[in-house]
């Protein structure tokens, strides 16, 4: 019988926490780190404005700001449950986080502002997008997102 309780127990405080939304919070904050580590340094030698390892160098600093503003983008992506306003969020947040970190890390010529913003409003649309459908709330009130075409 204790045993039954603890099994019980155990699984009510599962249900508790909201396991979607940690998820999302966690992806959107590695999300933000390899915007840092990964993709604007990538966009940026691929394009020929310098290479990669230098813009990893430059923008190692802000690695935490963007982790932190990332997962507070990827928790309000999941939370909406919607892919537009997902690619929305995200994509704001990107936009954001890539002008300022390219601004302040790499220079403040236009065209690097535009490959960093726009390598971060992209990765960030796409992440919104995928963030926003798959770690939704399931719906509740029992009717289905499938529509019937018979």
């Amino acid at each position: 019988m204790t045993r039954m309780l603890d099994e019980s127990a155990v699984l009510n405080f599962l249900k508790r926490i909201r396991l979607r939304s940690v998820g999302a919070t966690i992806l959107g904050g590695f999300a933000g780190l390899s915007l840092t580590t990964s993709i604007i340094p990538t966009a940026m030698s691929y394009l020929g404005i310098t290479d990669s390892f230098s813009a990893r160098f430059a923008l190692a600093g802000y690695a935490v700001y963007s982790v932190m503003a990332w997962s507070v983008g990827g928790w309000a992506a999941q939370k909406i449950g919607d892919r537009g306003f997902g690619a929305l969020i995200l994509g704001l947040v990107g936009a954001v986080s890539g002008l300022v970190f390219t601004g302040l890390g790499l220079g403040t010529h236009a065209i690097v502002l535009l490959i960093g913003g726009g390598a971060a409003l992209l990765y960030g649309a796409i992440g919104g997008m995928l963030i926003a459908d798959a770690l939704r709330e399931p719906d509740r009130s029992g009717r289905s997102d499938k529509t019937d075409r018979d």
